[in-house]
């Protein structure tokens, strides 16, 4: 968890420094920004389909930070880009729900792995969306280990 709210505090920290003008920055936040947006919308409806207090509990907290991330990468864009209102879908099982947000976070973390690799070393984009990564590498591992738990009994 900690790690977690690092990496936020760390994004929050390469945005406040970035020039707000800077066209290359905010094309990638916006790309990013997308990117989160679909992994939050699977944890939310992971979320809805939760079974447990504790899987609920967790996702929450999960989905908290995405927001948080999405918000601190929205100041960056021009207002008539929104990063809001992210829908969740409809599903009843939680299991498939819970396959969903694996599937959609590794699609997500190699698609930034991509985008990572091609900024310069040292760049606050690079640094920026490696935090990104970061965290949707725990988010991951967290439902990971919900559905191993699962599986065990």
């Amino acid at each position: 968890m900690e790690a977690r709210n690092d990496a936020l505090e760390r994004i929050r920290a390469i945005v406040e420094r970035v020039e707000s003008t800077d066209a290359g920055f905010i094309s990638v936040v916006t790309v990013v920004g997308s990117v989160l947006r679909r992994v939050l919308s699977a944890e939310k409806t992971a979320h809805q389909a939760a079974i447990s207090l504790a899987q609920q509990t967790q996702l929450e907290q999960m989905r908290s930070e995405l927001s948080g991330m999405i918000e601190t990468l929205g100041t960056l864009l021009p207002q008539r880009v929104s990063l809001e209102k992210v829908p969740a879908k409809e599903e009843s099982s939680w299991w498939f729900a819970l396959s969903e947000a694996t599937h959609v976070l590794e699609e997500s973390i190699d698609q930034l792995s991509v985008l990572v690799k091609q900024q310069k070393k040292g760049s606050a984009i690079r640094d920026l969306m490696a935090q990104a990564q970061r965290l949707l590498r725990e988010h991951y591992n967290v439902l990971l280990e919900q559905a191993r738990s699962y599986m065990d009994g």
